[in-house]
């Protein structure tokens, strides 16, 4: 028979072994929010995208919000997840004039757009432009970067400075 001493024993193994198993093995997950600014100005319209620096299940992730008329933007659930992973994050930022249409889509990244309208000329002749500073816009170039915490993320604001 089990003494009292040997079945607490057992319950808190079966305890621990249900935490470690429970704990979803994709990490902890973080809100992040805050404002873009130009030069001190809050930025609607501009597409913010936190470029995870690891590697999950062979991808780099990336997550994008559009900032409101405050210049804000927020990260919060992700698909089915309570935000983006926690981690550190390279920062890219562009606006393009003429709308949402103009936004970069799925699998072409702002300097592939960029490089394409210069490419074809659009640029000059009314196609989409970046209105913000192009260092900020690649990957290649952009030097901002976060690293974020799991849980609230407040006040994480980038502003953007240049022509």
């Amino acid at each position: 028979m089990f003494s009292l001493r040997s079945l607490i024993r057992v319950a808190l193994f079966v305890a621990l072994i249900l935490m470690v198993g429970c704990g979803g093995g994709s990490g902890a997950f973080a809100t992040v929010s805050g404002v873009v600014s130009h030069n001190s100005n809050p930025v609607e319209g501009a597409k913010i995208t936190f470029h995870s620096t690891v590697e999950v299940e062979g991808k780099k992730m990336a997550y994008s919000a559009l900032t409101d008329s405050s210049g804000k933007y927020v990260f919060a659930t992700v698909a089915k997840n309570p935000g983006i992973p926690a981690g550190m994050y390279q920062v890219t930022v562009v606006k393009y004039d003429g709308g949402k249409s103009m936004a970069p889509q799925e699998g072409i990244d702002a300097g592939q757009l960029d490089a394409m309208a210069s490419d074809t000329g659009t640029a000059s002749k009314g196609g989409p432009t970046n209105l913000l500073p192009k260092v900020y816009a690649t990957l290649a170039s952009s030097k901002l970067s976060v690293t974020v915490e799991p849980g609230k993320n407040k006040d994480v604001n980038f502003d953007l400075k240049g022509k």
